[in-house]
């Protein structure tokens, strides 16, 4: 009877060798299952943090070269802005009393010209006060130009900077010839000359 018994325990414990060893095998089959999917988890985060960072780069390379731009913009635009106030300071010197007298017909006749009246007024300024003769030369050029006769007369009423002001009799309509408003009508051609040498 121990002989049976024995070989029934044994029996057993063959059976449960055998079983344990399926189930090890199992288990080490489901761990290596486990391992490889983590692995492969690892990889597909380790790409897609890979791309991430690497779009963060590409983002943070634009947004360098974007600023780059924009300072070497502010800067050139300063620098254009600081050399169109040294020309317009230089044209200010420039431009004193007698240089201004000298072009003063030309002004009325391209305000008169402008306006296309047959009367007009002049205003200036106390520093370059408009004489008759300008008056009458500017009343010149306009019938050289257009061929209609201009009344042109002083106005009493003095304008602050240097230049003219033509105005219809009953100051309707008026165009300013002053040397400040002439210079802000060559901005643009002043900027863009200026950007070409810069």
């Amino acid at each position: 009877m121990e002989t049976t018994d024995n070989r029934l325990l044994s029996g057993i414990l063959e059976q449960a060798d055998v079983a344990a060893k399926k189930r090890l095998e199992e288990a080490e089959k489901q761990v290596q299952r486990i391992e490889d999917e983590v692995q492969i988890k690892v990889e597909r985060e380790r790409v897609s943090m890979k791309k991430e960072f690497e779009q963060k780069l590409k983002n943070v390379e634009l947004r360098k070269q974007v600023n780059i731009g924009s300072a070497k913009r502010k800067a050139s635009l300063k620098q254009i802005d600081l050399r169109y106030q040294q020309v317009l300071d230089q044209v200010r010197i420039l431009f004193d009393a007698e240089k201004v007298a000298q072009h003063l017909p030309m002004w009325i006749a391209e305000a008169a010209v402008g306006l296309d009246l047959k009367e007009a007024k002049v205003a200036s300024s106390k520093q370059c006060p408009v004489t008759d003769e300008h008056l009458q030369k500017a009343a010149k050029l306009v019938e050289r130009a257009t061929g209609a006769v201009i009344y042109l007369h002083q106005d009493p009423k003095p304008v602050q900077g240097l230049g003219v002001i033509v105005s219809s009799m009953d100051d309707t309509v008026s165009f300013n010839n002053q040397v400040e408003i002439r210079l802000r009508r060559f901005d643009r051609i002043v900027r863009s000359m200026i950007q070409e040498h810069t």
